[in-house]
């Protein structure tokens, strides 16, 4: 009963975002600037923004050394597969790298991060059967845009054994989920499910939520209760979202095929205005350069070949608004750890 996944704007970026990684990695071009004014077959268009993202994780996995693969898939079990950005084989230390490139605005974590182990756990069976020695694992999570107090990259090292007992909890639920009588638990996943739409659990969850936001006594919540209550609240948000999105996109699906939907129809939507004319056009009929005295960002003077070392001492980074946000697993450990370096 699982409806086609309609990717929206931020997943068919982030696909683009990935490809035009997998271009420069692959050698299919020599770096990802080539890759400025190509579009994906999503329709995404590589702007020069992209560009430098993603050449700055395309440095850092070339910076490993060692047998590199990118975009290879791996099967963890006859129900379980997915397709790494890229890892990397150190036989002399007998590491494995295995990293993801994020290039969405959702802070994503590498600690206990359920896909990324997947994949590592994955590679380490297929090295294993081929008598390939792992020591060490690390598992990075690469996200150039939104701001983080551990940086753009940030790992999780962990034991081969360590990930094994980890990533069994993971393959024990996944078999769960392959019985036909299997129920359905709602919670923050749902936010991403294309089949929340119709999914008896998620409606009726979201109908109780309803009904715990209504109360006749009121006081002050204790530090621990308004802890429950923010956890209690983002998994409320999540879900709702869920449903939201599913529903919407399976609405504007019966819309497309001339269904109609008490109350709702489509209406075209409108961006900023852009020149359809080049900038000489424009000069000669209005008199006007419209490039002029316009200052570039760091990173299009960066693109146009300034040091990023001499631009750094020009520029600052603004730090916005300090918004609360849940402290994730081992993000202390890992705090301590970078510090500790």
């Amino acid at each position: 009963m699982m409806p086609p996944e309609v990717p929206g704007d931020p997943a068919r970026e982030g696909t683009c975002a990935a490809w035009v990684a997998e271009m420069v990695l692959t050698g299919a071009v020599s770096t990802a600037n080539d890759m400025i004014g190509q579009s994906h077959e999503n329709g995404w268009l590589v702007e020069p923004d992209m560009a430098n993202h993603i050449q700055g994780y395309v440095d850092l996995v070339k910076s490993y050394g060692g047998v590199i693969h990118t975009e290879r898939k791996v099967r963890l079990n006859k129900h379980i597969a997915g397709t790494p950005d890229a890892y990397a084989i150190l036989d002399d230390i007998g590491t494995l790298i295995v990293d993801d490139l994020k290039y969405g605005y959702g802070i994503v974590e590498p600690y206990q991060n359920e896909q990324i182990s997947i994949y590592a756990m994955a590679i380490l069976r297929y090295l294993a059967a081929r008598d390939v020695i792992v020591r060490n694992v690390v598992i990075g999570v690469y996200q150039p845009r939104p701001w983080h107090p551990l940086g753009i990259h940030r790992t999780w090292g962990v034991f081969p054994e360590q990930l094994g007992a980890y990533v069994n909890t993971i393959e024990a639920a996944a078999e769960k989920a392959q019985n036909p009588d299997a129920g359905t638990t709602p919670g923050e996943h749902c936010r991403y499910c294309p089949a929340a739409a119709t999914c008896q659990a998620v409606g009726e969850e979201n109908y109780r939520i309803h009904e715990r936001l209504h109360a006749d006594v009121q006081r002050h919540m204790t530090a621990d209760e308004v802890a429950k209550e923010l956890k209690f609240l983002d998994v409320a948000e999540a879900m709702l979202k869920g449903r939201k999105d599913a529903l919407h996109a399976e609405a504007k699906a019966r819309i497309a095929k001339a269904e109609h939907i008490p109350g709702w129809h489509m209406e075209q939507g409108a961006g900023q205005r852009r020149f359809t004319a080049s900038r000489d056009v424009i000069h000669v009929m209005t008199g006007i350069d419209p490039t002029a005295d316009k200052m570039v960002t760091p990173m299009e003077l960066e693109r146009r070949g300034a040091d990023p070392e001499v631009v750094k001492r020009m520029t600052e980074t603004p730090r916005t608004a300090p918004k609360l946000k849940p402290v994730p697993p081992g993000y202390y450990n890992a705090l301590f750890n970078k510090r500790g370096k």
